[in-house]
């Protein structure tokens, strides 16, 4: 009787607090909408991404799905135009988006306390970014090294949010459906792209980009939604019937990952392809390998960009990249401990390189990171993937039930390859990748975990 009136109290009191909170949106909303000078375009989009944030606090679960959705949606969008600034900041619906994900996990942290005895699976990313957050005052371009800061702590915020909130295997399940319907946005805007010859034209070609805002953004993300859908796809406890649409939506993605033209995004499916192929199922490896020598025989792009790999013209981005490294290392020479400035590459390139005439990313993460923030950073950071893929590792080996271990060695091998798409791409730079990848394996380790004593699986 006792604990029956407990709930009501809590179920009246969460109400009020229902109610309440709809009653202020709709005052901000009335205010903003009055005194809004502004695109209505980012009027809609700031009131929506309130909306999403107040509705999290009450369900976050369906909450953060809504959060991945709309980021997903408007990457482009959200990362080109300023909503508002304040205090000299601009804030673009992106930031805010990545403020809010914050928001989400420090609250759902505090809720957590009893569980803080085993936080100790968050001390890399402590380290890393206690480091870039020191070095951050002292950064030549503050405003750039805020901005940096914020986005990688939206990726451990993902984290702690996946490892509090996804702690069932049906919850985990539902957070990798929700990542693979998510990516028919993004993809079937870039389907259209293909049928209209749009995107991005790098001067020879027009490359896919969907809704990122760049074609090796939109290629790395589809790596993960691809392997997603194998997983699936390969491990459906159904008969083979069920599995007809996730292996239509691997074409689906797939065909758009390629006129991309990111060489290293090929790689890497590839990569994880053989790797899932060699270990369990061979009718994966014999497609994977005569799919890749189909391609190189009929489609003359696909020649093209692998032959540059052994061969580096001139005019190739290979090439440019190289001399782009050189440049890095003589500065990272000239300091080597704590670098320029967290999340100032690009302005740093600018302003030193000479035949750089905007603004360029490194296109190698860790040297991006030694050139930002030094050896020492750079060390704490390649130390949140050793101790993650360790944790993987320890879990593979010790695993029992078989679509949990199949789904630990998907993630094994889409870590390693990120880890060398990261030696020539801006893989810190691609966000709703990263807050997939981290709230996928933050409720992974907790389901490992926890469901272990349950005799749960997927």
């Amino acid at each position: 009787m006792e604990e029956r009136n407990k709930t009501k109290t809590i179920n009246h009191t969460r109400q009020k607090l229902l109610f309440l909170t709809i009653g202020l949106y709709s005052l901000f909303a009335f205010i903003t909408a009055f005194i809004w000078s502004g695109d209505i375009v980012n009027l809609l989009l700031l009131l929506s991404s309130v909306a999403i944030f107040l509705y999290s606090l009450f369900v976050p679960i369906n909450g953060f799905f809504l959060l991945l959705i709309f980021r997903t949606t408007f990457d482009s969008l959200g990362s080109e135009q300023e909503l508002f600034n304040i205090f000299s900041v601009s804030v673009s619906l992106t930031f805010l988006l990545g403020v809010m994900l914050i928001a989400l996990a420090i609250i759902e942290f505090i809720k957590q306390k009893p569980k803080w005895s085993k936080i100790s699976v968050f001390a890399p990313w402590f380290v890393f970014l206690g480091l870039t957050a020191v070095l951050s005052l002292f950064s030549f371009d503050k405003q750039a090294s805020l901005v940096n800061f914020f986005r990688l702590l939206s990726f451990l915020s993902a984290f702690i949010f996946g490892y509090f909130i996804f702690d069932t295997p049906k919850k985990l399940t539902n957070l990798a459906r929700v990542i693979i319907f998510s990516a028919i946005i993004p993809t079937g805007v870039a389907w259209y792209q293909l049928m209209t010859r749009g995107g991005f034209f790098d001067g020879e070609r027009w490359r896919l980009l969907g809704t990122f805002t760049h074609p090796n953004m939109l290629a790395l993300y589809l790596v993960l939604v691809i392997c997603l859908t194998l997983f699936v796809a390969l491990n459906l406890r159904q008969n083979a019937i069920e599995r007809i649409p996730y292996a239509l939506l691997v074409i689906f993605f797939t065909i758009p990952l390629l006129y991309t033209y990111t060489r290293v995004a090929w790689l890497s499916l590839a990569f994880v392809m053989f790797a899932v192929g060699a270990y369990r199922f061979r009718k994966l490896l014999f497609i994977s390998i005569l799919t890749v020598f189909l391609l190189y025989l009929f489609a003359p792009f696909f020649q093209d960009r692998i032959s540059t790999l052994s061969s580096i013209a001139a005019d190739d981005s290979s090439s440019w990249r190289l001399d782009l490294w050189r440049d890095i290392i003589s500065y990272i020479k000239l300091n080597p401990w704590i670098g320029y400035g967290p999340g100032t590459a690009s302005v740093f390139l600018k302003n030193n390189v000479q035949r750089l005439l905007v603004e360029t990313e490194p296109h190698n993460d860790y040297l991006r990171i030694w050139l930002e923030s030094g050896i020492f950073t750079l060390l704490a950071y390649l130390g949140i993937f050793i101790d993650y893929l360790k944790r993987m590792w320890q879990a593979f080996r010790k695993e029992t039930r078989p679509r949990l271990k199949m789904l630990i060695f998907f993630l094994i091998f889409f870590t390693i390859s990120l880890g060398g798409a990261s030696m020539t791409d801006n893989i810190l730079k691609d966000a709703v990748m990263q807050w997939e990848f981290w709230a996928l394996s933050g409720g992974l380790i907790t389901v490992i975990s926890i469901s272990k004593q349950k005799k749960e699986s997927l």
